[in-house]
């Protein structure tokens, strides 16, 4: 397939640019808690692994209340109540929505702040981005991870679901500089020509996957570890394994009924893909996209990768 072709076939959902990461959870008593999250939706210049810069949209929680170590991402309990209040630094109109649990929400004008109340929904993975501009805004990086674990404070992705020892959040994305470039420069962009050139994961791209602490997947033998996948992207992220097999638990929070173990598991766009990796051997290996053009940055290798590449690392 040709890769404008492929490309076109992955067009819809979102993109994310600075997001998620190791998630540590911490267990507490039984009753629902409150969260209150502030968010800011800005526009940022990012300088890429190759030396370009690119400008951006983010949201950027003000609390760095996020999973792990970085500043954007919710990690709640089933039935909390969450508060989300989003302020507004853009140029347009922009929300928060969460795909599958809350959608078409209020927007929040240029300046102003509004609230965002819900529910805290099934344990699983979900994320949260803008809806009001569709591809456009989702493309530019209104995107972030929200992990919900199960009422009972176990180690599990859903209730009554399989264990792990770890967890680790993995937000996928993409971008196209010509976009982010007439957006920035006050234009519009039809999303049928995207064609992006640039690959992430948490934000990052190799080999500063390398080191940090959110993308490099440090892992022990023996353990049962659950990555989270989390496609915020505009195009399909087939996720390979180098040295292990992983088993698919669900996606978009369905159970899968026939689990198999896979090197190999496609993550559609706007899906959130589970899975349990049993670490049977030490060493470090890769994990990648298996789109070619993922593991470059603006066309190009560097060091001696770039892209949607990180290092697994078993002891």
């Amino acid at each position: 397939m040709k890769r404008r072709a492929f490309l076109k076939s992955g067009l819809a959902g979102s993109a994310a640019f600075a997001m998620s990461g190791l998630t540590l959870f911490s267990p507490r008593g039984a009753r629902a808690a409150v969260n209150r999250v502030d968010l800011v939706a800005e526009g940022v210049t990012r300088n890429l692994v190759d030396g370009n810069s690119l400008f951006t949209w983010q949201y950027r929680d003000t609390g760095g209340s996020g999973p792990g170590a970085l500043a954007s991402g919710l990690v709640v309990r089933e039935g909390d109540s969450v508060d989300v209040t989003l302020t507004n630094h853009l140029d347009r109109p922009v929300n928060f929505a969460i795909p599958g649990v809350m959608a078409a929400t209020p927007a929040v004008s240029p300046g102003a702040s509004r609230t965002y109340s819900f529910t805290a929904p099934p344990a699983g993975s979900y994320f949260y981005t803008d809806d009001v501009n569709g591809e456009i805004g989702r493309a530019m990086g209104l995107a972030g991870p929200l992990v919900v674990m199960p009422a009972d404070g176990s180690s599990r992705l859903y209730a009554g679901g399989p264990t792990f020892d770890r967890q680790y959040t993995l937000v996928l994305s993409e971008m196209d500089d010509r976009l982010n470039a007439a957006v920035q420069n006050g234009g519009g962009y039809d999303m049928a020509a995207y064609e992006p050139n640039y690959y992430f994961v948490n934000g990052l791209s190799y080999p500063e996957t390398k080191a940090d602490g959110d993308t490099l997947v440090a892992m022990s033998l023996g353990e049962d570890v659950a990555i989270r996948f989390i496609n915020a992207g505009c195009i399909s992220h087939p996720q390979h394994f180098h040295g292990y097999h992983v088993r698919v638990v669900s996606r978009n929070r369905v159970v899968e009924t026939a689990v198999i173990d896979k090197d190999t598991t496609q993550v559609e766009r706007g899906m959130c893909t589970d899975v349990i990796l049993p670490v049977t051997q030490p060493g470090a290996y890769p994990l990648h996209t298996h789109y070619v053009p993922g593991v470059t940055a603006n066309g190009v290798y560097v060091y001696p990768y770039g892209g949607a590449l990180i290092v697994m690392s078993a002891s």
